[in-house]
């Protein structure tokens, strides 16, 4: 399918998944200006008779139909088009730019109670929304839940209508669809898990990301009452008993007994949030989960030169990410964009690892506190210089720079480089050379190949 045109306009870029029941792309619509990414999911039924057909055509119109009412909300994504083609069905919606909240719920790193709380309130609005259409989502898990690049906003994905259509089409063709369930294990309810989900089960699926934020760990390591088969988690985590009652609340074992709605869960974190909101004000500004400016999402991935060197960026982003993992890219530019030396930088990094971490962290960032020889010296100046006062050259970006770039980027990224270079050629105007590189280099998902693009070109 890469490459292939969908529709006359939905190009195929890259797959993203699938299984038995169909395939999700990423294509970009060569329709629209600036050929804008968008996410392809495709149906494939299981046999091609005309009643299963016309079945499953109703069933995915009327699925359709829905989304396209749901992407009412800011926090959801758009259905752009749906159409059959070869007796088989597409769904394009809006392509989210940002990442999972997966990235953000480290293990054994807690979050504080008021992004917790943060948390909750955003999610609880989108359900509250999606639950006055009668939907409900059925697989609230991390991976579903996008932050927003543009605002730090969470964004709820993958609402399965594709597998609630195969799901109930292999119902009809006579197939038992009792034993197909949409959900994912540790997240997912008890009735839900029986094939009889209900509002209240994204409310429990919420909730059971709430504790793992709180206690760092997996749903799979939660803890099980024995006698009332309840979740045993408070002693696992640093929270105040209102809102450890409303998260055990959100997930009781029985569905008669939690919240029934999300309003309900919304007024009472609102008498709550006013508790804690002393707390957040006391709170490292890193510890909000990502809530970068846009100006510090758009910079580029190494900081001033008169704090780091960028050879000692990547080495130290390098160790970093032995200890915090994935977030450890976007830790280190924050923080060492408010610092004014290395022993600041290291001391504040510090603060976001485990008592038992910071000392190997310390040890191994030793070499920032050495004395820099002459030689050191003189090429931090230099760097200064050139990035305070840019020569004309460094301005210019000719063709020859331009296919440079192609080469480098087609390297880490494959061929869809080539359209993103030209892409930003005829949306950059007049911009430096260090300027192009960084807004080719936010289109790079992965900060160490970010990192290298940039310094490959700019070095």
């Amino acid at each position: 399918m890469l490459g292939q045109l969908l529709d006359g306009r939905y190009q195929i870029l890259q797959v993203l998944g699938g299984g038995g029941f169909g395939q999700t792309y990423i294509a970009q619509d060569t329709h629209r200006p600036g050929f804008p990414k968008c996410v392809v999911k495709h149906l494939k039924p299981v046999t091609r008779s005309p009643e299963f057909l016309e079945t499953a055509r109703r069933l995915f119109t009327s699925e359709a139909e829905t989304l396209e009412q749901l992407g009412n909300h800011d926090q959801i994504p758009r259905l752009l088009a749906y159409f059959e083609d070869n007796q088989e069905f597409f769904l394009v919606q809006e392509f989210i730019e940002g990442h999972t909240l997966k990235a953000e719920l480290l293990p054994n790193q807690p979050w504080a109670e008021y992004q917790v709380i943060q948390l909750l309130q955003q999610m609880l609005g989108i359900l509250q929304f999606i639950h006055s259409h009668n939907v409900i989502h059925r697989d609230i898990k991390p991976d579903n839940i996008i932050r927003r690049q543009q605002d730090g906003k969470l964004v709820l994905i993958d609402f399965g209508a594709v597998k609630q259509v195969q799901t109930q089409l292999l119902t009809v063709s006579g197939r038992t669809g009792a034993t197909i369930i949409i959900g994912t294990p540790g997240y997912m309810s008890t009735e839900q898990g029986q094939g009889k989900p209900r509002s209240n089960s994204d409310i429990y699926s919420l909730g059971i990301i709430g504790i793992q934020s709180l206690t760092g760990l997996h749903p799979i390591n939660f803890e099980e009452d024995q006698d009332t088969g309840e979740i045993s988690w408070q002693h696992q985590a640093n929270v105040s008993s209102e809102l450890a009652s409303v998260l055990s609340k959100m997930v009781l074992h029985h569905f008669k007994q939690r919240y029934q709605s999300a309003a309900e869960v919304l007024q009472v974190l609102k008498n709550l949030d006013s508790k804690v909101e002393a707390q957040s004000l006391q709170s490292p500004s890193f510890r909000q989960p990502y809530q970068a400016s846009l100006s510090q999402q758009n910079s580029i991935e190494y900081p001033p030169a008169s704090i780091l060197s960028a050879e000692n960026y990547s080495r130290l982003e390098k160790i970093l990410l032995e200890f915090v993992g994935p977030v450890a890219s976007r830790l280190l530019r924050q923080i060492a964009a408010s610092v004014t030396n290395h022993e600041e930088l290291i001391n504040q990094l510090a603060l976001h690892l485990r008592e038992n971490q910071q000392i190997d962290f310390k040890k191994k960032t030793m070499f920032l506190l050495e004395k820099p020889t002459l030689l050191q010296e003189f090429t931090v100046k230099s760097e200064i210089k050139s990035n305070n006062l840019p020569s004309q050259e460094s301005q210019v970006i000719s063709d020859s720079f331009v296919h440079q770039c192609e080469r480098e980027l087609a390297d880490l990224i494959g061929p869809i480089a080539k359209f993103l270079v030209q892409k930003a050629v005829k949306s950059s105007g007049q911009i430096s050379r260090a300027e192009f590189v960084q807004l080719l280099a936010s289109q790079i998902p992965e900060p160490q190949k970010s990192l290298r693009f940039q310094q490959r070109l700019l070095s």
